[in-house]
């Protein structure tokens, strides 16, 4: 049994170049653009991944590239030369609608592909899945003065034929970042109060604080090479691919409902923009909605540990550098949400002064998430909001040792918050004292946690809650 894999890059290098959302966008959907048309040229092959048995997944107007950096068929006779005629052809017409020189273009894409037989019994993700990434290792590199993709990117996405693919005739530009951090206040003409200047919107809307700030998140899939390894038949891995499929779409829904915008979604992989809060919703509100259509898609993989999801969450102001962004967001998620037990989510918040503060909460301890998930979204906006924020945080502080020791009894935290808030003007706050109780209660009692950690999440959550419910700027 021969099979094809290809594999395409560079994509993470094309995006780290990107300055502006459009330019993001664009360079992702670039390499999906390029699979699709290379995948339908042989859509009467027999798919390992991705799933392409559904037809929408090659009509136009799917707003986010759907198609990952691989795929992996059943080849025929013929099949290799076929395949690289079909690449010869994809980027001559790339190269006639886009204006890049063929040249360039050529040995810009790093496209690898390999022919293999392989045995009845084999899994052809675990065994083609090595030979390229050992063909993504050694990459060929060219000198070049001046980069025509970021060119491209930068002056002529905008109206050109991958909106026309993504959008149809729907949408002629991609949202700035103001325009996704204003997501919940927006009106009809804000075009006209941005004017090309991002400041022009802010000083014609009442905002708060956190519509300066955009949050860039990266999810990935944890254990998903366990749920490879339990596949046994093409109908495993059509059922496997199909799941990630409708991952991808019910994700790009959620992250469209919420006000986001999707920069890729292929295999586990999503990348998108989201306002910060949307309506009485948090960014952890849609991540906490993207997990959950994850887990019903893979809860039938009975694999150990199961597959799960984790999220890196970068929060930082609307005119912080993009690239810097993007990498703490793809950092958070590699390095801090992928560790040890996985399925977190890693979250940074990064303010205009510099001062940032962050955490990861575990979306595995159902009690600690769900009041997380309370907790950062339940407080009510009375009066000097602020200053009682900063002196709920500054009474943890300096009674860290106490709360310490009492943490996780919860009639001796409601006393000790009972004791110092006592006054007619927190009457207001109850629910909020009760909700904090419950948190910082739950924490405390999860011993997985380590003590030095538990406070920072204390902490880096309280100044979340304040960070969206203050108002001062």
């Amino acid at each position: 049994m021969t099979y094809i894999a290809l594999t395409i890059g560079p994509i993470y290098k094309t995006l780290s170049n990107a300055k502006k959302t459009r330019e993001l966008w664009g360079g992702s959907y670039l390499f999906s653009y390029i699979m699709k048309q290379i995948i339908s040229h042989f859509k009467e092959r027999e798919f390992v991944v991705p799933y392409i048995k559904d037809d929408s997944i090659f009509e136009q107007g799917n707003e986010v590239g759907l198609f990952h950096d691989r795929f992996i068929f059943k080849s025929e006779k013929g099949d290799l030369e076929k395949l690289k005629n079909r690449i010869d052809e994809v980027i001559f017409y790339f190269v006639k609608d886009s204006g890049i020189d063929k040249s360039f273009l050529t040995n810009y894409l790093q496209i690898h592909y390999i022919e293999k037989e392989l045995e009845e019994k084999d899994n052809p993700i675990l065994k083609l899945t090595p030979y390229l990434d050992t063909q993504e290792l050694f990459f060929s590199t060219f000198q070049y003065s001046n980069n025509q993709i970021e060119e491209f990117l930068k002056k002529r996405i905008s109206h050109s034929f991958l909106v026309q693919d993504a959008f149809e005739k729907r949408k002629t530009s991609f949202p700035s970042l103001p325009e996704i951090a204003l997501y919940d206040i927006l009106t009809p003409n804000i075009k006209k109060l941005i004017q090309n200047d991002d400041e022009k919107i802010y000083e014609n809307i009442s905002s708060k604080r956190y519509h300066k700030y955009i949050a860039i998140v990266h999810a990935d899939g944890d254990s998903m090479g366990r749920v490879v390894e339990s596949l046994k038949s093409q109908d495993d891995f059509n059922n496997f691919s199909k799941n990630l499929f409708n991952y991808c779409k019910e994700s790009h829904r959620h992250i469209i409902n919420y006000g986001g915008h999707t920069i890729f979604a292929g295999g586990d992989d999503l990348l998108f923009f989201a306002p910060v809060v949307s309506g009485s919703r948090t960014v952890f509100n849609l991540c906490d909605d993207i997990s959950n259509s994850f887990n019903r898609l893979f809860e039938q993989y009975n694999t150990e540990p199961k597959a799960t999801l984790s999220f890196g969450v970068s929060i930082t102001y609307y005119k912080f550098p993009l690239y810097e962004a993007l990498e703490s967001s793809r950092g958070l998620l590699f390095g801090k949400a992928k560790n040890n037990n996985k399925n977190n989510i890693a979250f940074k918040v990064t303010k205009h002064s510099g001062q940032s503060f962050e955490s990861i909460i575990h979306k595995g301890k159902q009690d600690i998430y769900k009041k997380f998930l309370a907790f950062t979204s339940n407080i009510k906006e009375g009066k000097d909001v602020d200053n009682f924020l900063h002196s709920i945080h500054h009474k943890i502080d300096t009674y860290s040792l106490v709360i310490n020791e009492i943490g996780s009894n919860k009639d001796s935290v409601k006393n000790f918050f009972d004791n110092y808030f006592n006054e007619d003007v927190h009457i207001e706050y109850q629910d909020f004292f009760n909700t904090l109780v419950e948190f910082i209660v739950s924490v405390y009692s999860d011993e997985t946690i380590k003590k030095e950690d538990k406070l920072k999440l204390i902490y880096s959550t309280l100044r979340f809650v304040k960070f969206i419910k203050g108002d001062k700027q």
